[in-house]
């Protein structure tokens, strides 16, 4: 079968599943928190002026190292052990399917879910943003603005992306949804405590946002360290997921 034909397949199975709603409704939590912190910051500091380019800043860290985050390793669960939990896997593998293009194709639609619930993400926060400014006025209210945060956030969702492949791995290994849920909260724990750190360009998770944020050379790390650890952990997710999966006897 070839593997448009297998992403076809992944995205009909979408299609009436229940996470795809919940998964939008995940990706709206960010935009919802930076209304709420711009509603805060007018009533407790109404000095303060709100723009925003401050607020796509600002949730670079609940995008990056919290809300998406637990969304986008979610998902990334449930797309990988789907047919373990529905025990479909054994029925659908003697149909002359190629392992590699079956999980190619889980990667893919990875991908193109995260780089949707990304650009739902951005547009959120500009509607966000454009009822504040309505209500209250907002300085630097412009368009090409949001446009040039729509590049930064498609490079932030490309990023995660790649990070999340081990996750990948834990769930086939694993069979099921848990694991790589408790990995993924230990994770983002980890992130929380290093995003204002200096070890944070070391830590994969945290480093990501240190490139897109332009921090890492204030760390005193090579940025080119950091760039290298990325891209081992994200190949090593990869090419564990693919490796075990094509050796698995499937039962």
């Amino acid at each position: 079968m070839a593997l448009a034909s297998l992403i076809c397949c992944e995205l009909l199975k979408l299609k009436r599943a229940k996470i795809l709603l919940i998964s939008f409704l995940g990706a709206m939590a960010t935009p919802f928190m930076m209304f709420i912190e711009a509603l805060q910051t007018h009533f407790e500091h109404p000095e303060q002026v709100i723009r925003l380019v401050d607020l796509y800043d600002s949730s670079l860290v609940y995008v990056m190292l919290l809300m998406n985050m637990m969304v986008y390793v979610i998902i990334s669960a449930y797309l990988f052990s789907r047919e373990y939990t529905e025990k479909t896997l054994k029925m659908i593998l003697p149909v002359p399917i190629s392992k590699t293009k079956f999980i190619a194709s889980k990667f893919i639609i990875l991908f193109l879910w995260i780089m949707v619930l990304t650009i739902t993400t951005w547009a959120g926060i500009l509607l966000s943003a454009a009822l504040y400014h309505v209500i209250f006025g907002m300085t630097g209210f412009v368009f090409e603005i949001a446009l040039e945060w729509l590049g930064i956030m498609l490079v932030s969702g490309v990023l995660m992306f790649l990070t999340i492949s081990p996750f990948s791995y834990l769930t086939v290994k694993a069979k099921n949804l848990v694991t790589p849920m408790i990995a993924a909260a230990a994770i983002v724990m980890g992130s929380a405590a290093l995003s204002n750190q200096e070890l944070g360009a070391l830590y994969p998770w945290t480093a990501t946002y240190f490139l897109l944020k332009g921090k890492l050379a204030s760390t005193g790390y090579p940025p080119s360290l950091a760039i290298v650890i990325i891209a081992l952990v994200s190949i090593l997710g990869f090419l564990t997921t693919f490796v075990y999966f094509k050796k698995e006897d499937i039962k």
